[in-house]
């Protein structure tokens, strides 16, 4: 009878090769290792080393993780050797999950959620695996994959794989072990096999396993010329284990060794790299004000401008640490930014990322000019934990005060502090409107004129954290009866706790004419403060469909292209303005057939001249660059 996982743990190792930092299961079973240590640049401290001992880690350019499988051969001792990959681990349940072609199960983080999914501890390990001989991933058929016939057309397939590199090692395996041919010759021309060397087996099984296969694979190592192989191709004797060891099992099948073997599925993460944790600035001379953005790769140029223009009416009597939220933003781009901000001493400037945050997450915008980054500022007061009080600002504003005057504004311990939506609240008068009626039955709000813009919000961080958890705040933002989204969430959970803050610190532009046709049926004393706040904006916030880099006459569009020029992604925006503008620009009005400049009652001149004005160093080069395409100096 076979004793339960409660009434006997087998020492079971579960040996994960990793060339990657990445977050490991913990548990006494899970050894993690870091694989071809011996030329690795960085030598990682929360693992094991292929390495030290007897070794062959010297090789793992071409064994790949048979360097762990080495290691653990000679170095270690188990009543069970196991083998996965940093990214690809058993599901150790008995719950049947949706596999994709290659036969393998998506997830993308290892954490809490998926580790209790999979099964992946030592209590579940220790229940699939005792009492089993040989676990395996399940045999995939190659006709899912890619149509194939065989493991031979499979093989040969691989831009990387030579079919005489497995001609080669099947001539050395019938030499070595003649009585291994029928199973060669039925795994090779056969369809299915277990792949990714995953693998677990008992000790007697395992070391016998090894005695057979690393001999043949170092007679092969020994007699093949890398020299004209690439780095992938390099790789070879690793892609050929994964062969040997569905030949191996399969004659033991069918010799009758009366193992008992077991399958269980392989579970893929693609993101297996640990969790981002940012660090409070070693900053002492200065006071540090935390200013958060939330982007993607595609509003960089955007994201630039706003930052800079902060950064020229910045303070230097203050220090700020900027921190951008985002998935997708490029390296490069990255980079370039920040040897662009290094102009300001008092400034640091760091990206992370935040998507492991949302997984799991339902998140989508009902606004066409709204992008799913809207809701990264829930995640401001797990993702910055040593802050109790930050700014955050969208990214689509132009900041002409310092921000540090709107930081330091006393919150007087309310969850936030914003300014009223001067668009909402004329809405709300609109007679035989329904956002009166939305306000109440689905915001719930008691007094829908306290309704806030969330492009601009100081945040009490600390406060935060004691009334919502992040789980809570991407719960009600998965709710798709919002009209605005996380602004909608903002307001029906924080009202009455809620400092009102001045208007010029959040000037919406006219976007549409709404300033005279709608914000005019705003309550009197509101559309007097938001007509006011517009003669000194500190902040303006180009919210709604027109944007500067779409439309370049609207409103406040002249104070936003000041600072778009200074910037490195200025061409960028002049690309997205052309583009927006296509279809109102004539043909051949971009192909001028004569010397003189663009005439007055063009329709060109409303886009280009903001953008170069006359006289500028820009626009001489542009119309330099127009004279030498028609041949002309």
């Amino acid at each position: 009878m076979v004793l339960t996982a409660e009434q006997h743990h087998p020492n079971i190792k579960i040996f994960v090769s990793a060339h990657k930092q990445a977050t490991f299961p913990e548990g006494d079973s899970i050894i993690p290792v870091q694989v071809g240590a011996a030329n690795a640049a960085t030598r990682f401290t929360n693992t094991l080393h292929d390495d030290e001992g007897e070794n062959i880690s010297m090789k793992n350019p071409r064994y790949c993780e048979l360097t762990t499988q080495y290691w653990a051969w000679k170095n270690e001792d188990a009543d069970y050797y196991g083998f996965c990959h940093y990214r690809r681990y058993f599901d150790f349940t008995s719950t049947p999950h949706k596999e994709n072609d290659y036969g393998e199960i998506i997830d993308s983080y290892i954490d809490d959620r998926t580790l209790a999914e999979y099964g992946i501890s030592d209590d579940a390990i220790a229940r699939a695996v005792d009492g089993w001989d040989v676990i395996t991933t399940p045999l995939n058929d190659v006709r899912r994959i890619g149509g194939f016939s065989n493991l031979k057309q499979h093989w040969d397939a691989d831009a990387h794989l030579r079919l005489k590199d497995l001609r080669h090692m099947y001539d050395i395996l019938c030499a070595r072990h003649p009585d291994y041919r029928v199973d060669a010759d039925a795994v090779l021309n056969g369809r299915t096999a277990a792949f990714c060397n995953m693998f677990i087996m008992k000790k007697e099984i395992f070391f016998d396993y090894c005695k057979w296969m690393f001999p043949i694979l170092e007679e092969f190592d020994k007699n093949t010329d890398y020299s004209t192989y690439s780095k992938e191709a390099l790789r070879t004797p690793g892609h050929l284990s994964e062969r040997l060891l569905n030949i191996y099992l399969l004659h033991h099948k069918r010799i009758g060794s009366n193992w008992k073997f077991k399958e269980l599925q392989c579970v893929h993460f693609t993101n297996p790299e640990p969790a981002e944790q940012l660090k409070p600035l070693d900053i002492t001379d200065k006071p540090i004000v935390p200013v958060v953005f939330a982007a993607d790769d595609n509003y960089v140029p955007q994201l630039t401008t706003t930052v800079y223009s902060a950064m020229k009416n910045a303070d230097p009597h203050y220090f700020y640490d900027v921190t951008v939220l985002q998935r997708n933003i490029a390296w490069d781009k990255q980079e370039r930014l920040r040897g662009f901000f290094k102009q300001f001493p008092n400034m640091n400037l760091r990206f992370t990322n935040v998507d492991r945050e949302l997984a799991g997450y339902d998140l989508s915008t009902n606004n066409a000019h709204i992008s799913v980054e809207t809701y990264y500022r829930f995640l401001i007061q797990k993702v910055l934990p040593f802050y109790d009080k930050v700014l955050y600002l969208d990214s689509d504003i132009i900041i002409n005060g310092d921000i540090a005057k709107l930081y330091n504004i006393d919150l007087q311990g309310k969850m936030l502090g914003a300014i009223r939506d001067i668009d909402f609240l004329a809405n709300l008068n609109v007679k035989h409107g329904k956002r009166m009626g939305y306000a109440q039955t689905v915001l719930k709000m008691k007094n829908p004129y306290d309704y806030f813009q969330a492009g601009v919000l100081v945040l009490n961080t600390k406060a935060m954290r004691e009334h919502y958890t992040i789980k809570q705040w991407l719960t009600y933002a998965s709710n798709p009866n919002f009209i605005y989204n996380d602004q909608d969430v903002l307001n029906a959970h924080c009202e009455g706790n809620v400092l009102y803050l001045p208007w010029e610190w959040n000037v919406v532009h006219d976007c549409g004419g709404r300033v005279g046709n709608l914000f005019v049926q705003a309550p009197n004393d509101i559309y007097d403060a938001y007509m006011k706040s517009r003669n000194n904006p500190k902040i303006i916030h180009y919210a709604g469909f027109q944007k500067p880099w779409t439309d370049p006459d609207c409103d406040f569009a002249s104070i936003y292209w000041k600072y778009a020029r200074e910037t490195p992604f200025y061409e960028r925006l002049l690309k997205r303005v052309v583009k927006a503008n296509e279809s109102e620009i004539p043909a051949g009005v971009l192909r001028p057939k004569h010397e003189r400049a663009v005439g007055e009652d063009n329709p060109i001149r409303k886009i280009v001249d903001p953008l170069m004005p006359i006289g500028s160093r820009r626009r001489d080069a542009v119309k330099a660059i127009g004279r030498a395409v028609r041949g002309r100096h």
